[in-house]
Parts: C-alpha cells; structure tokens; sequence
C-alpha cells in the first residue's frame, strides 16, 4: 500500500513511521517544518521527527523511550580520524623521503669530494715526477 502523507499526519504512529521508507520519512519531516540535512541517515532523521512530534504533544513521551534508539553515528568521526591517520603517513613518508634524498645528496657530495681530491694527489704527483724527471735531466 502507497505511502499516504495526509494519512499519517490526521494519525501518525510509531508502528506506521518505523514502516516508512527513507523518502517517506523525508517527507514527513519537511511537511512538519523539521530541518535535517539530507546525508543523514533514516534512523537519524527519524528520530527528528519523532522528537518533533513529542515535543508538539501529537505523540506521547513514552514514544521516545519504546522506539528504536538510534544508535550514535561514529562515521564521520571515523572518517576523520582516518584521514588525520593517513595525513600523518603522507606527511612521514614525505620526511622519510625527504631525508632519503639528503643522504643520497650527502653520499654524493662526499664521493665528489673524494674524486677532486685523488685528482688533486694525481695532480701534485704528477708534477712532483714532472719537476723530479727535469731534475734529473739537468745533471746529465
């Protein structure tokens, strides 16, 4: 049987309101004025209009207590914390990256160093066996 808004609102009821689908309940809550923001979830809006309909003395208190308690929605708390996680990962990755290339530019820089510096020896010990071939040259 079809959803019928005018219904429910000349008798509204848990039992009917815990039978509706998401889109039903979307539109009892807007015919009722009930803000809500449409990512919630149905329980959550549900319990809006539940609250809304205590609260304005169409439904009984003893309603809020029998009907189904929406259990606390974790998921973006979750997500969250997911993200801040995978932030921090990034972000070690980043700096064990990071000091990765510094040890390979420290390695390099250190091989050059010891590459200019054989040069120099082969330099200074080819001029050493330059200047003491023409020693040797000069007294013969």
């Amino acid at each position: 049987m079809p959803f019928n808004l005018d219904k429910f609102v000349a008798s509204p009821s848990v039992e009917e309101l815990d039978s509706l689908k998401k889109s039903e309940i979307v539109k009892v809550a807007k015919h009722y004025g009930i803000e809500f923001q449409p990512l919630m979830r149905k329980d959550e809006i549900k319990r809006y209009v539940l609250e809304y309909l205590v609260d304005e003395s169409i439904l009984p208190s003893t309603v809020l207590e029998t009907a189904i308690t929406v259990p606390t929605d974790n998921t973006f708390e979750l997500k969250r914390l997911e993200m801040e996680m995978n932030k921090e990962i990034r972000l070690k990755e980043m700096e064990r990256e990071r000091e990765k290339e510094k040890e390979e530019r420290e390695m390099q820089m250190q091989k050059e160093k010891e590459e200019r510096e054989m040069q120099m020896q082969k330099g200074k010990r080819g001029k050493r066996n330059a200047n003491a071939k023409g020693k040797r040259g000069k007294r013969t």
